[in-house]
């Protein structure tokens, strides 16, 4: 490849990791074509290649040095971008001398990255500088669901979180650009909205109102779309749930879906995780919303198993509230050491041959008790948003988030439909359209 700005240089972007990567991959997109770049689905036809990477799990982070390790190899001009830079900037250092890294805070920096780049100039911009993502250019993945980052940073102090270090204090994004965002989307057919940050619980507090005041003012948009709140941790949303249930009782437009991670069943752990609150606590919150919302609300959660020092007792504890709550959605981590933070430092570790063991027996609890949740589905007709199409199919979601797949029908992507429900597996849905 030469090297040098020609004429429409064309662009390739290789995402990692949470929804608001995915909204910055999105706006990086934006920004590129705004600049006269071609975007690009493929490495083979790109004269650059940017890479967008998560630093959240060490396995995500083999992956992806693995793959530009793959790509300079192959003479691609690179770029790497998001959490890594700030996170194991010496890693990527080591692939190439003169490769491009932005960091997270600086994307928007990253046509001028690209120009010199392809000029054959290494630009390194790592930095802490504040930064809007809203109101900016966008080229959405799917044109009917638009990720909508109201905040990055939290509260917390979590001992094995490395978000914290990369993201620092809670930091909300202005309420009038949100809603200035979700109107710009819904009025070009945008259909859901996915309102995200690393904590969605206490947005606003750093700039005087709440995450209350935002739903209320996106609710004015008289369009139809439908909202889905990201993940709240559960000390925060405890402080507006009363409220919140409230809004969400309201508004058949905010999906009856809450994404509140637990992340162990055991008080020890719990603390040892410096998370602020006790496995009571959590309960009580989980029964206040079900009782508010009804039984068929969606609550997802994450658990992190073989935290160092977990003992026998704390496993069983996790399966315990596992069994006792009965979410619709586990997502289940094993624990991994990541630089720099505290729970790096607390010994011992669980051996490797436990914590799989760990993982195998939470999985097939998880797994079990999905499948149960989802049969009480079977040969119900329900009303369901349609959103994606994929390999001759439609994916949809129900008023709770439950996903689900049909038959593809044209003529009902991006509609609310009914679909009567044939078959489930413990993740998925599976229906036919009723006409």
């Amino acid at each position: 490849m030469s090297g040098g700005l020609k004429e429409a240089n064309k662009i390739f972007i290789i995402s990692y990791g949470c929804a608001i990567n995915q909204a910055h991959t999105e706006i990086m997109k934006g920004l590129l074509k705004n600049e006269g770049f071609i975007l690009v689905d493929n490495e083979s036809s790109a004269d650059l290649i940017i890479m967008n990477t998560c630093s959240i799990k060490k396995p995500t982070e083999e992956k992806i040095l693995a793959r530009a390790a793959s790509l300079i190899r192959n003479g691609k001009k690179l770029i790497i971008a998001g959490c890594l830079p700030i996170s194991d900037p010496a890693r990527i250092h080591k692939l190439h001398p003169n490769i491009s890294i932005v960091g997270p805070y600086d994307f928007l920096k990253i046509a001028d990255v690209v120009k010199a780049t392809l000029s054959d100039k290494n630009e390194v911009i790592v930095s802490r500088s504040d930064f809007n993502p809203l109101l900016k250019p966008r080229v959405l993945n799917n044109s009917l669901i638009a990720v909508i980052p109201i905040a990055r940073g939290c509260l917390g102090a979590c001992t094995y979180c490395i978000d914290k270090l990369i993201w620092g204090r809670l930091k909300s994004y202005p309420k009038e650009d949100i809603v200035k965002t979700v109107q710009n989307f819904v009025k070009n057919g945008v259909k859901e909205i996915r309102l995200s940050g690393q904590d969605t619980g206490p947005y606003g507090w750093d700039l005087g109102y709440s995450l209350i005041e935002l739903l209320d003012d996106i609710l004015e948009i008289p369009d139809f779309f439908k909202i889905r709140i990201g993940m709240a941790s559960p000390d925060t949303i405890m402080k507006i749930i009363d409220d919140l249930v409230k809004t969400m009782s309201r508004d058949n437009r905010i999906y009856r879906y809450l994404h509140i991670p637990v992340q162990s069943g055991s008080d020890r752990i719990l603390q040892l995780m410096n998370r602020k609150y006790s496995v009571d606590d959590f309960k009580n919150l989980i029964k206040f919303i079900r009782n508010k919302l009804g039984n068929n609300v969606t609550i997802a959660t994450d658990i992190i198993t073989a935290f160092p020092t977990e003992r026998e007792e704390d496993h069983q504890a996790t399966l315990a509230l596992l069994n006792e709550l009965k979410f619709d959605i586990v997502n289940l981590s094993r624990y991994g050491d990541r630089p720099g933070v505290p729970a790096s430092k607390i010994y011992p570790k669980v051996h490797s041959k436990i914590a799989k063991r760990r993982s195998q027996e939470i999985h097939q609890t998880i797994k079990k008790i999905s499948l149960d949740k989802n049969k009480s589905y079977l040969n119900k007709t329900l009303p369901a948003l349609i959103l994606e199409h994929d390999n001759g199919s439609l994916i949809g979601r129900l008023d709770n988030y439950k996903l689900i797949i049909v038959p593809y029908e044209q003529s009902v992507l991006g509609s609310e439909t009914y679909i009567r429900i044939t078959d489930v597996t413990w993740k998925t849905l599976y229906g036919r359209v009723i006409h």
